[in-house]
């Protein structure tokens, strides 16, 4: 493989971060000699384009981003994003409607990259601080729908299960929006109308390479449209069964051990140079 002619496309959130949510001292050794050697990357995150910064430090993207599940393509060299939607569709009836059960956070990723608040809980301040993300405290009217890109809502662990009530409210409504747990807390609603196809053409134009010459390095399943739509894939060897299943090929290590240093390790490898 040619490193230069190839961007590899990884998973920050399940692949690159230790347990204190920082990059690895081994990954950034590798990272380095990565680059170094002509390799190129970028990363797709369910975070914001300040927390992605912070945690990257001056780790060097080759190409836009895909932030908040793929909602927001982000260049950080130009210090700007292209959003793929908002909810703009629904009216800004919408927000009003979230869920207002005690316990219930509720924050918005907006267009612009920040994150609002319009109600914190215990979960969602927890989620916050680890996920190095700056917010400002909000009110509904405060917001206009065109302007949110995903919303997410987070149950504390003692409340009733209110996001399942939600959940199964919002599929009766048939209303166009997208849910994802993204994790057993956390539910993220995206606009039906975006598209990951579009958003992944977006990064190929931006770097200037076919999806043939892209490789998706994968731990996670909001990234297997992403896999099938590269000429390489690869998933972590503990990653979900339908992540596994859509991937040419695993890797040895788990996600905890070091999957991604692995994997850009074995493209320097095999690239000879």
């Amino acid at each position: 493989m040619n490193l230069e002619s190839t961007l590899v496309l990884c998973d920050l959130d399940a692949l690159m971060l230790g347990p204190d949510g920082n990059l690895t001292q081994v990954l950034r050794d590798v990272l380095q000699l990565f680059t170094a050697r002509g390799g190129r990357m970028t990363v797709f995150s369910q975070k914001t384009p300040k927390a992605v910064r912070t945690i990257l430090g001056s780790v060097p993207l080759a190409a836009p981003a895909l932030l908040c599940g793929g909602a927001l393509v982000y260049s950080f060299s130009a210090g700007s994003g292209q959003p793929m939607g908002s909810f703009a569709a629904l009216g800004d009836s919408f927000l009003a409607k979230l869920p207002a059960a005690p316990g219930i956070g509720i924050a918005l990723q907006m267009k612009d990259g920040a994150t609002r608040v319009f109600r914190m809980n215990h979960a969602l301040e927890r989620h916050l601080r680890r996920e190095w993300t700056p917010y400002l405290l909000t009110q509904p009217e405060g917001v206009s729908s065109g302007d949110v890109l995903r919303v997410l809502l987070y149950q504390d662990a003692k409340t009733i299960p209110a996001l399942q009530t939600f959940e199964k409210a919002l599929e009766e409504s048939a209303a166009p929006v997208r849910q994802e747990r993204l994790a057993i807390d956390c539910l993220a609603l995206t606009p039906g109308s975006i598209s990951m196809g579009a958003a992944f053409s977006s990064v190929c134009a931006a770097a200037m390479l076919s999806p043939e010459n892209v490789a998706v390095l994968a731990g996670s399943v909001p990234m297997v449209e992403l896999m099938r739509l590269a000429g390489q894939s690869a998933a972590a060897f503990d990653a979900p069964a339908e992540v596994r299943l859509a991937a040419g090929q695993t890797t040895f290590c788990r996600a905890s051990e070091g999957a991604a240093a692995e994997y850009l390790y074995q493209l320097v490898r095999n690239s000879g140079r």
